[in-house]
């Protein structure tokens, strides 16, 4: 008889962490974004984003670090699922991994395009236009017009893949892996259809998913961090050394014949 068991218990603890830090973040950047009265004014909303360039940097930052600690928290969960639903664990981290990556090109876009803003603002009338035609490039409307819907649809198919790999584990809670399922299901079909209108004309629809997903984010790191405390003090009521290791952890037997 074969033994495999990963220490759950430092696992979920990194997955709450990772979770809640995150979601903190999201709400904080989500907060302090600036905002434009008129979206369909594109030269008005530049002007508002240009007058204040440096917080939308800093929000930027804030939204990158954000999604660098759920993803620090998603492989925290995904590890600690290794026997039912390990290879959806592995793929949702997988997909999470490329969603981060996406993540990070387009708030590095963010800060340039802050910075381009800045630049042709300030700009002498003469030199307005070169210092405009950046701006066009760095813009939603310019080269984060592909790039966000499908980091969209990439961040969908990792919450789609975890939520599965969660459901069918013995770790995690049946409602936290079907929460993420439909929320990256939604994330999906948000992406595809944001590929064919743009961001901003179904910009209400992804501020809605982006509040669901930061509940969903604020729930599941609440019930590990909740999980992981009852864990402590069940081992610690525990005077026998040999139940204690195994909390938290799912373990996968395998019998090999020879």
């Amino acid at each position: 008889m074969q033994l495999r068991s990963v220490e759950g218990g430092a696992l979920q603890r990194i997955g709450s962490a990772g979770y809640l830090i995150g979601a903190l973040l999201l709400v904080v950047a989500s907060l302090l974004l600036p905002r434009a009265s008129d979206l369909g004014n594109v030269q008005a909303m530049q002007r508002t984003f240009a007058a204040q360039a440096v917080l939308l940097q800093a929000c930027a930052l804030l939204y990158a670090f954000g999604y660098w600690a759920v993803l620090i928290g998603t492989v925290g969960v995904s590890r600690a699922i290794t026997a039912a639903g390990a290879a959806w664990a592995d793929l949702g981290r997988s997909f999470a991994l490329v969603a981060t990556a996406l993540w990070t090109l387009g708030f590095a876009l963010d800060v340039a395009y802050a910075a381009a803003l800045a630049t042709w603002l300030a700009a002498a009338p003469a030199g307005k236009p070169a210092a405009y035609s950046i701006v066009a490039v760095l813009s939603p409307l310019g080269f984060g017009r592909g790039l966000f819907p499908l980091t969209v649809i990439v961040n969908g198919l990792a919450f789609t893949f975890l939520g599965v790999g969660m459901v069918q584990s013995t770790v995690y809670p049946r409602w936290g892996g079907s929460g993420g399922l439909l929320l990256g299901a939604a994330g999906v079909l948000l992406g595809i259809v944001q590929t064919f209108t743009g961001r901003e004309r179904a910009l209400t629809l992804f501020i809605v998913l982006e509040a669901l997903t930061i509940l969903w984010l604020v729930g599941v790191g609440g019930w590990l961090a909740w999980n992981t405390r009852s864990s402590r003090r069940g081992a610690g009521r525990t005077n026998g050394k040999d139940s204690a290791p195994n909390q938290g952890l799912e373990v996968t037997t395998t019998r090999t014949t020879g």
